[in-house]
């Protein structure tokens, strides 16, 4: 099954790609979404959930970048692009405002994909893979959705084109990229002693501590972009100085960009943990019904064709009568 032999690769593979939160931040979102699961919703998203992934959510939500390319879907990568535009929304540069008739035509982007997936999640009409692909792409796309370059500008790709150098480094980097992996990996190494634990145990408190989000509406996707372009025109583009970036120049960024943005990236985590936790919570109620995996539909159907032929073979024993053989005994007379 394709599907269960990409999860595999999950867990097998350590890449860190640029475009998402990277796996650190993803992985950091689905664990405290899933620290916030009840246990009805927590039960039911195991279903979807390989076995040996030890029912972590975590662990598969990077699968939907993971299988757009070669070097960690090399089989397969092909037949997934289409899901590339799903990731992110474009918008005009500097427009600073999300309209979705705009930048979001026909459902084409992260948007829509969140809207689409939630849907499918519960729909009695999905079978079993196409629901256990959705949840995955939730758990992905609510974590791309609150990294603000996912709502960046259509010029530049959200910010993938702009080149520089970041604290010191010494090799080409981009925008996107810092907001993606950077960030969070200097935030761990110079504040949590390198330890992914103790960022987390870090953010946990910070999300629980955070009562501005309990009375939210669990599914406002658009609002959520709107945050997100709020951040990339009031925020993400100032260099240390507090001046905007020159994009056609490599920028060199240093403590003052991440002492200023670290705090931006643990609020957006956190919130993204929280409504993930939450939207998951109200689906598990509206859910219809749960579908078995097509290897549990395999075994339920082989143990009934098994059972029915026991069946039949007892009815014919018992009802076989086996022919009367005429007594020929050489002591009767004829």
């Amino acid at each position: 099954m394709l599907l269960l032999r990409i999860f595999l690769l999950v867990v097998s593979s350590d890449i860190l790609h640029v475009i998402a939160w990277g796996s650190i931040g993803h992985n950091l979102v689905a664990r405290l979404a899933q620290s916030q699961l009840n246990s009805t919703t927590n039960n039911w998203i195991q279903h979807y959930i390989a076995s040996d992934l030890r029912g972590d959510l975590g662990r598969i939500a990077s699968w939907p970048d993971l299988i757009l390319y070669p070097d960690t879907n090399p089989f397969d990568y092909v037949h997934w692009q289409w899901s590339r535009d799903l990731h992110y929304i474009n918008i005009p540069a500097w427009n600073c405002s999300y309209i979705p008739s705009r930048d979001c035509v026909n459902d084409r982007c992260i948007e829509g994909a969140l809207k689409n997936y939630s849907r499918r999640l519960v729909d009695r009409n999905s079978d079993y893979v196409e629901q256990q692909q959705a949840l995955i792409f939730l758990v992905h796309f609510l974590g791309d959705i609150h990294q603000p370059l996912h709502s960046g500008f259509k010029n530049d790709q959200g910010g993938n084109t702009v080149k520089g150098f970041f604290l010191n480094g010494k090799n080409l980097t981009n925008l996107h990229t810092i907001w993606d992996v950077e960030i969070i990996v200097n935030r761990i190494q110079r504040h949590f002693q390198s330890d992914v634990n103790l960022y987390y145990n870090h953010l946990l408190t910070l999300m629980l501590n955070r009562s501005s989000m309990i009375n939210e509406t669990y599914n406002n996707y658009e609002e959520w972009v709107k945050e997100s372009v709020d951040y990339v025109c009031k925020q993400v583009y100032l260099n240390d100085n507090g001046t905007r970036l020159n994009v056609s120049l490599n920028f060199t960024l240093g403590e003052e960009y991440f002492n200023r943005n670290w705090p931006t990236v643990d609020q957006r985590l956190t919130q993204a943990g929280w409504r993930l936790a939450t939207l998951l919570n109200h689906l598990a109620e509206q859910r219809s019904s749960t579908k078995l995996p097509p290897d549990m539909q395999a075994l339920i159907i082989m143990a009934c064709i098994a059972i029915g032929i026991f069946i039949l073979a007892t009815i014919g024993f018992y009802q076989y009568k086996p022919p009367e053989i005429p007594d020929r005994s050489p002591l009767l007379a004829e």
